[in-house]
């Protein structure tokens, strides 16, 4: 039986591999290395073209990484699910993705929210460390995906030789 609760499959998961990642490291950096060369004031009317942009490019990602999961869990064989299931990495996999689809969304709103509603200097920055935070988590979901790609080679080269085997 599955987790339903997205919270406990991410403490399942793993919530040091998610904090201690090149993804939050790059985050802290751009976090530090923009508000010093800012001074930690950041304008709104440079802000507002560069939140045009996360706002776009935000959708656009949410639109990638929906698409992926799509693919991995459409195209992918019963057995190749129960043998996943079986070692835990399926409902890892499905979490991982999850949590890709949550970041985009938080930057859409707080894009959003800083474009229109309330712009704060401290929480621009924050914004473009979030910013440079999904992009290093689209690097590390494409490795997954990759290595995805290549156990799903090796389980259906391991099911050919076994039914070789059998003939």
């Amino acid at each position: 039986m599955y987790e339903k609760n997205f919270f406990k499959r991410l403490k399942n998961l793993g919530l040091s591999r998610l904090i201690i990642s090149w993804d939050t490291g790059a985050m802290i950096v751009s976090f530090l290395i923009v508000g010093y060369f800012t001074n930690w004031s950041i304008g709104y009317e440079k802000s507002k073209d560069i939140l045009n942009v996360f706002l776009t490019i935000s959708a656009a990602f949410y639109s990638i990484v929906l698409a992926g999961l799509a693919i991995i869990s459409s195209f992918t064989d019963k057995d190749f699910i129960l043998a996943w299931k079986e070692i835990g990495e399926y409902d890892n996999i499905i979490t991982l993705f999850q949590y890709n689809l949550n970041i985009p969304l938080v930057l859409l709103l707080f894009s959003f929210v800083l474009r229109f509603l309330y712009f704060n200097a401290i929480l621009m920055i924050f914004a473009i460390s979030l910013f440079v935070y999904m992009i290093f988590s689209l690097f590390d979901l494409v490795q997954l995906i990759s290595r995805y790609g290549l156990q799903r080679a090796e389980y259906l080269e391991r099911k050919s030789k076994e039914v070789e085997k059998n003939h």
